[in-house]
């Protein structure tokens, strides 16, 4: 059974090569964001605004993107449900979302200094959330009911290995080839994967309804709907808050290892900080296809709740980070062979406990999603869950920044220059309070 065949018949099932192929596009947004936010943006702060303000430009830069992802991609989702076209409904938003990203992420490259990057930043966000809300209304117009959860799983792999690649290929790339190399990977994986999209995948579903009348109609339907739906909104705060938790820790691993271990040594930061994420990524990438497979038998909540608690438990361990807990025979080989400081080695290990509940959360996220919200309206409600998504890093350096260089400027914490402490509690409570809220989202279509 092709994909081709399944797109005016959703009922049927699909085979793992059409899973491959509605998931591509994920490895690239997890590419571009992951590289950026992780790496790419922190070095440029760094050098562009200096470490006394490092946190401050952070937050201004990344809350530009938290306002777009609220506006922007829950709008243009829904015009894209209601949209024809001879290309489809989908496609051509994601063609030239993509093209702006190539366009705006060479002006990234070329920003000479922190405001200009402000600019590329936004011009950015607003050509890739083009993309994205339109591609992820793409994916539930073909997946049928009872395979949501191997579809899940099958996005929760894709989007590890575009953090991966992002997080540890562009961090090699920055390390070694310099800032320009990471930033050319990037634009080469999203015009190959949009290609293999819009060329391969079918977009063939009919509109929901008519074209939006009025300005008015437009913001009432994409802001008010979702909000009427009662278990979507708690889903949407429990994602909110554990991808804030995720997200924090991303975006503040190279300032972390920058100023705990090595100042100003920017190759070893970016390889610490790569193989923190690595680890994470590897793990998640192991947990994600058995847990997707789980959560029919258990429900989906249990695993959620699962994914949060273990967040939690690791970003708590990066808290203690500088008290000595792993046996000195398994630490020292692992800080030889990063040629690290043994302490810096023990902070990767937190990779460990926060991949664990990446990837179960990963398993059982886009299907939970599904189960609560009303078929044919994909890309409204995928938009508007994008807040957590895109968002959820931004909002983090925007609440943390701040925290990070008013306390880095005071006395120490635990060892730790004291904002550190600070913003990883701040992450972990993040963490709990999101799986907490899981429990107010009924289960539903349980299968056993």
């Amino acid at each position: 059974m092709t994909i081709a065949a399944v797109a005016t018949a959703p009922q049927r099932r699909l085979g793992t090569f059409d899973f491959i192929l509605l998931s591509v596009y994920w490895i690239a947004i997890g590419y571009l964001w992951n590289s950026l936010t992780a790496l790419i943006l922190p070095d440029m702060i760094i050098q562009l605004v200096g470490r006394a303000h490092e946190g401050l430009a952070a937050s201004f830069l990344k809350s530009i993107g938290t306002l777009v992802a609220i506006v922007w991609q829950p709008v243009v989702g829904g015009i894209s449900d209601r949209t024809v076209t001879r290309w489809g409904r989908r496609r051509p938003f994601i063609v030239a979302g993509t093209a702006g990203d190539v366009l705006f992420l060479v002006g990234i490259a070329l920003a000479g200094n922190y405001w200009w990057l402000v600019v590329f930043y936004f011009l950015l966000q607003l050509a890739s959330n083009t993309a994205q809300a339109p591609y992820q209304g793409l994916l539930p117009d073909l997946v049928p009911d009872t395979q949501r959860a191997e579809a899940s799983g099958f996005y929760g792999v894709a989007n590890l290995a575009g953090i991966a690649s992002g997080t540890v290929g562009a961090g090699l790339l920055l390390a070694h080839l310099g800032r320009s190399a990471a930033i050319a990977s990037i634009a080469v994986v999203l015009v190959v994967t949009m290609l293999a999209t819009v060329l391969v995948v079918p977009d063939r579903a009919r509109p929901v309804e008519g074209h939006f009348r009025s300005l008015g109609e437009l913001l009432t339907k994409t802001f008010g709907v979702p909000f009427r739906n009662r278990s979507f909104l708690w889903l949407m705060v429990s994602r909110l808050l554990i991808f804030m938790g995720f997200g924090g820790l991303q975006n503040f691993a190279f300032f972390y290892f920058d100023n705990v271990f090595f100042h100003q040594d920017r190759k070893a930061t970016a390889i610490a900080a790569s193989t923190l994420l690595g680890i994470a990524i590897a793990v998640a990438a192991l947990v994600t296809w058995p847990a997707s497979r789980l959560s029919n038998r258990t429900g989906r909540r249990p695993l959620i709740l699962t994914a949060g608690l273990f967040g939690a438990a690791g970003t708590l361990v990066l808290v203690f980070s500088h008290y000595r807990w792993v046996p000195d025979g398994m630490l020292r080989p692992l800080a030889a062979f990063l040629k690290v400081p043994d302490l810096a080695a023990q902070a990767t290990l937190t990779g460990l406990l926060i991949g664990v509940g990446l990837g179960v959360f990963f398993s059982v996220d886009w299907a939970f999603i599904q189960d609560i919200i009303p078929p044919h309206q994909g890309g409204l409600y995928m938009g508007f869950s994008n807040i957590a998504t895109a968002g959820a890093g931004i909002i983090a350096v925007f609440l943390g920044g701040p925290l990070l260089d008013a306390f880095n400027a005071g006395p120490r914490i635990l060892g730790l220059p004291g904002g550190f402490p600070v913003v990883f509690s701040l992450f972990a409570v993040w963490f709990v309070i999101g799986s907490l809220s899981i429990l107010k989202v009924p289960e539903k279509g349980r299968k056993v």
